[in-house]
């Protein structure tokens, strides 16, 4: 494809050289923002389920939460997909396009 240039001549397409460091330097850095969006959330949820109990070790425990409080994790993760969803399937999306870039034998 030719493009124009700024006065109306025509130039190559830009080229974009990516390295296969390069590639997996942007997925590592797509799953630690992925991650720490996940963790952000995780801790928003479990902050809304042990709302009303005291903060001991205990109550932060899933293993002792029962049926009231699991029912507030999941309403306060339904009620947080508006805010954190779209950016962790964007970011979902964007790895797996990352990682089939770097799947082509021209990126070497």
């Amino acid at each position: 494809m030719t493009h124009l240039s700024p006065g109306g001549g025509a130039m190559a397409p830009p080229s974009i050289i990516l390295s296969r460091g390069a590639l997996n330097g942007q997925i590592a850095r797509r799953r630690a923002q992925l991650a720490d969006l996940e963790a952000e959330m995780i801790a928003a949820c479990e902050a809304a389920a042990v709302v009303m109990h005291s903060r001991t070790s205990e109550a932060l425990d899933r293993e002792h939460w029962n049926r009231a409080t699991w029912h507030r994790y999941l309403a306060a993760a339904m009620r947080l997909e508006a805010a954190y969803g779209p950016r962790m399937r964007r970011l979902h999306q964007e790895i797996g396009q990352l990682e089939r870039l770097l799947s082509l034998p021209i990126a070497a």
